[in-house]
Parts: C-alpha cells; sequence; structure tokens
C-alpha cells in the first residue's frame, strides 16, 4: 500500500489513536491542535510531525501542506471547528476529508448535510454509530458484537464462549452447525488469529463467525449454546450514547427500557426525547443502586456514562448481580484489557468507530466497510475490479497476495462462505480477515 499523506486535526484520544494507527502502517501523518501542552507531549511520544496551530485556519491549512493531503480528518470537540477544517480542506485541494460531527441535526430525517451540501466525503457521528454496535448486541442473542457488511446481507458476529458452549475443547473441523457459516477467526487473550481447522477454542474466547443475515441468529445461537431473547435493558447515562441507545431499543416491539441518569437536568432531556424509556434520576452504579432498579433479574445492562471508570465499575457490578448481558463504553485505549478481567461482556468505543471510518478512506476505494477487531485484527468489504490480480484466482490464492483470509463472497446479491477452491471474479464482493492491521496490500490485489 503506498504511503499517504495525512493531516489530523485535533489532539483528543480520537486524533491520537487515528495518528497513531496511521503512522504505524508508515503513512505521513501531520497533527494540529491548539493546546501547546498537548503538542508538546505529543511530539515526544508520536511517530508523527505534530504541529501548534488553527487547523480551521485556510492559510494555516495552505502552509503545512493540505493541498497536496491524501486525506484531511478533522476529529477536535467542536463540530463547527471540524466542518470548517473539512471544507477548507476540500477547497484548497486534498482529495479526502472526514469530519467528526455530534449535532444530531446534520442527521435528521438520515439526511447528512454536511456531505451533500458542503461536500466532505466521510461524516462520522461516532456517539450515534457506537449506539447501534450496542443495540446489535443486545438485540442478537448470544453475540456481544455484531457488523453488517454487503448492504446488511452478511453479517459477522463475535461470541463470547461459555461452558455451554459444544464448540469448546473441539477441533473446529469437528463441528456441527445447523447452517452455512464460516467461523472467520478467534480472540484469545490480546491476540487475534486467524481461524484454522486444527483450533480447539477454550473458554472466554472470543469467536468471530460469518453468515447470511438471515442465518446469524442460529449461527451464534449453536456456536454459544444456551441463549436468551433480551427483553429489558437498563441504560446507565442518559448523554449522547445512552440516549441513541435507548431510543433503538424503544423501536424494539416489547423491549422494556430503562435509563438511569445521575444528572437532574440531562435525565430531564432524555425523558423527554424517550417516549416509551422509564428515564430515572438515579447514581445506578454502586449495587445497592443497581439491584433497587432490578439489575439482577434483567436480559442486558449497558453502561454508556462518558467516564470510563465508572462504566467499567457498573458493568462488573451488574454482572456479578445476575444481569444477563453487560456492555460498557470505554474511550481510552489503556482500559481495553481491564474489560474480561472484569467479567464485562463487551466494550465499545466511538474512538474505534472513528478510526474504522478513518482506516476505511485509507485503504482505498473498493473498500465499501472495514471492522477492527480487539487483538489487532481487521475484517475487510472489498470489491474485485475487473483486472485486477486476483481476478480468476481461487480463494486461497487471492487472499494470499493480500496477506489476509477470505471468508466469503458476495456475488449476484448471493452470500457464498467462501472455500478455498473457489475462484474469484471480476465484481465480486469479498469478505476479508486480516490478523494484523495495516499489511493488506488490498490496491495490489484487488483494485485493477
Amino acid at each position: 500500500m503506498p504511503a499517504m499523506r495525512v493531516i489530523v486535526i485535533g489532539l483528543g484520544e480520537v486524533g491520537r489513536n487515528v495518528a497513531l494507527t496511521l503512522s504505524a502502517e508508515r503513512h505521513q501523518v501531520t497533527i494540529v491542535d491548539t493546546d501547546e501542552a498537548r503538542v508538546e507531549a505529543a511530539q515526544r511520544e508520536l511517530d508523527a510531525l505534530v504541529l501548534c496551530g488553527n487547523g480551521a485556519s485556510p492559510r494555516f491549512l495552505r502552509e503545512i501542506g493540505a493541498a497536496e493531503a491524501d486525506l484531511l480528518c478533522a476529529v477536535t470537540q467542536s463540530d463547527e471547528v471540524n466542518i470548517i477544517a473539512a471544507l477548507a480542506g476540500r477547497q484548497l485541494g486534498a482529495a479526502n476529508t472526514v469530519a467528526r460531527v455530534r449535532d444530531e441535526d446534520w442527521y435528521e430525517d438520515g439526511a447528512s448535510e454536511a456531505r451533500d451540501v458542503l461536500g466532505i466525503d466521510y461524516l462520522i457521528q461516532p456517539e450515534r454509530a457506537t449506539a447501534e454496535n450496542i443495540a446489535q448486541a443486545v438485540l442478537l442473542p448470544g453475540a456481544v458484537e455484531v457488523t453488517h457488511f454487503a448492504d446488511g446481507r452478511l453479517s459477522v458476529a463475535e461470541t463470547l464462549l461459555t461452558e455451554r458452549s459444544p464448540l469448546v475443547g473441539r477441533a473446529l473441523a469437528e463441528r456441527r452447525l445447523p447452517r452455512e457459516n464460516a467461523i472467520v477467526g478467534i480472540i484469545r487473550g490480546d491476540r487475534a488469529v486467524a481461524a484454522d481447522p486444527e483450533h480447539r477454542p477454550k473458554v472466554g474466547d472470543h469467536v468471530l463467525v460469518a453468515a447470511a443475515r438471515e442465518d446469524i441468529a442460529a449461527s451464534v445461537a449453536a456456536i454459544a449454546g444456551r441463549t436468551t431473547e433480551v427483553r429489558d435493558a437498563v441504560v446507565l447515562g442518559g448523554g449522547r450514547v445512552g440516549r441513541a441507545l435507548a431510543r433503538r431499543l424503544e423501536e424494539v416491539p416489547r423491549m422494556r427500557v430503562t435509563v438511569l441518569e445521575r444528572d437532574a437536568d440531562v435525565a430531564r432531556v432524555a425523558a423527554e426525547k424517550l417516549p416509551r424509556a422509564a428515564v430515572l434520576h438515579e447514581e445506578g452504579v454502586s449495587k445497592d443502586a443497581l439491584l433497587a432498579q432490578g439489575v439482577d433479574r434483567v436480559g442486558a445492562f449497558a453502561a454508556c456514562t462518558g467516564d470510563d471508570r465508572t462504566n467499567l465499575l457498573a458493568a462488573m457490578h451488574a454482572g456479578q448481580l445476575g444481569a444477563g448481558l453487560t456492555l460498557a463504553v470505554v474511550s481510552r485505549e489503556e482500559f481495553t484489557p481491564l474489560v474480561d478481567a472484569l467479567g464485562v461482556g463487551a466494550a465499545f468505543s466511538s474512538r474505534v468507530v472513528t478510526a474504522e471510518a478513518i482506516l476505511r478512506a485509507v485503504r482505498g476505494s473498493n473498500v465499501a466497510s472495514l471492522h477492527l477487531v480487539a487483538g489487532g485484527g481487521e475484517i475487510l468489504e472489498v470489491t474485485v475490479d475487473p483486472g485486477c490480480r486476483a481476478e480468476g484466482r481461487r480463494a486461497r490464492d487471492a487472499g494470499s497476495l493480500a496477506r489476509t483470509n477470505v471468508a466469503a463472497i458476495i456475488r449476484e446479491g448471493r452470500v457464498l462462505l467462501a472455500d478455498p477452491e473457489d475462484v474469484v471474479r471480476g465484481g465480486d464482493r469479498l469478505l476479508l480477515f486480516n490478523q494484523r492491521r495495516g499489511v493488506a496490500d488490498i490496491s495490489g490485489a484487488f483494485h485493477a
């Protein structure tokens, strides 16, 4: 993959993570922030050009080479700064622009004013996307995370193995699942690996299974063992993520949703915007407070406050009390290893959602979607260009060109779980699993 020139505006948690990821892939990264202390600290820690300046200033952007940038990413805390920076970068000649925009008014009725009217290439609302990811996990029994590909026709679910799973202790080659599916990878501890027929999963492993969307529930149930449909959920936090999650769950028939929010003003706003949910002005962190709200009997508990420590502690307490599925929003990367240690089912991060959107732009125009997997892996959906190097090769050989594993082929609207002997055709859409981020030569293999 040829090195790209990338400008990142904003040195917060998201900006730092984007800069770290892209510089690790040997892209030329320039990162900008107005905070001198942040800039000085980042200059010592990041393998990137770190500058102090106003990323929304056209003159400053011109001086740092925005006209020659392959990608400009604006990810500050201010929607206005991000939109102005992306718009200025576009006018100066940046090839692609990304802006993080949180204000829900930009997404009313599914419209994207910033993209359609202003010409920004990628618009990211990380809180909304994070809430949707959590909702997908709640709504698919047995899964702790679900991602959809190929316009929703193909799904990949991450399932935590317990003693109930029939896969535990058996080689994958011996598995017997009721519907067509493919085990794509296994996450064990802090490492993701591609699935091998001789792998013997253990209790505590996270298994990634791919199947057509209509088959994913049966596949997850067969892997997880006994599963229970969630009919009631408690959401801790009535802010952007918690409110978006509760709104999504409200749409599900017969789902009972309770929101706990410690700030009275935030709780009042949430109550006004959530007509079907019960919104309570409540701390919701201690075991006693959670027990008083019936968390010991709830199907799912999701901690979505703006504080990682609060989320992890509350989710741990909910799990110890007996909540069926416990989920937590964890923004800071250093807290991620605590998720398994504390017995929390899964963690979700707005930082990761933003990084996925930006990496999709970096990987190339024929990468339709991308999902980052815990343990360093990634799953990509790639379109095969007619005349590319991979066309006419067997799936195993096509994958080796990009140092990936081909998990599925979407051809003429049909999902084909890949056989190593399947021949790749121009126009196919491939689901690829890459156990190390950034090493896939997507453009070299699948782009003509």
